[in-house]
């Protein structure tokens, strides 16, 4: 009896640490509960290491909306060189995080969320230190573009409906001489 029970508990284990028998990922985030958790943080200020409402950094904006989902994010921007998937440009979708080079750092210094593309716009959810937690488009401005090193793919999305394009009210776009 012992041993039909651990045969069962062991070729139930793959399912439990992975995802479903039916391929769907166990854990899913609704990608519309994520814009409306983001959504209510747009406009608050940055904070160096703030994960809360009182304040943001980019890394502590990703903890922050991803803590309600159970997820454990990196603790900085630099520990996502080495997390989730990683993405060349021209496959970047919604939901991937996005990594830029700090400013002379040579290391990965920035990160931000992707939650819209369109016309060759690539729209970031980040917080930086020039205007808090936004969304603005980085393709085209000579900051970002230099500095950006790739994107990585790690929570698996579930969208409920065609996920909303952000709307130039949602938070204006920043000059194209931003900083971080």
């Amino acid at each position: 009896m012992k041993n039909r029970v651990l045969l069962i508990a062991l070729c139930a284990l793959p399912t439990l640490l992975w995802g479903r028998a039916d391929g769907m990922p166990r854990d899913t985030v609704s990608w519309t509960a994520l814009v409306d958790r983001y959504e209510d943080v747009l406009g608050h200020t940055y904070r160096a290491g703030g994960q809360n409402p009182g304040g943001f950094d980019c890394s502590g904006l990703q903890k922050h909306l991803f803590r309600a989902y159970g997820y454990t994010m990196p603790a900085s921007s630099s520990s996502y060189a080495n997390w989730g998937t990683p993405i060349t440009r021209d496959s970047i979708r919604v939901g991937d995080f996005l990594l830029f080079e700090g400013r002379g750092s040579g290391s990965i210094g920035h990160v931000g969320l992707c939650v819209g593309i369109q016309d060759g716009k690539i729209m970031m959810l980040h917080s930086a230190t020039h205007s808090g937690v936004l969304i603005e488009n980085w393709v085209g401005q000579p900051y970002y573009e230099r500095r950006f090193v790739g994107a990585r793919r790690g929570i698996p999305f579930r969208f409920d409906a065609a996920p909303a394009e952000p709307s130039s009210d949602a938070a204006p776009e920043a000059s194209a001489t931003s900083s971080l």
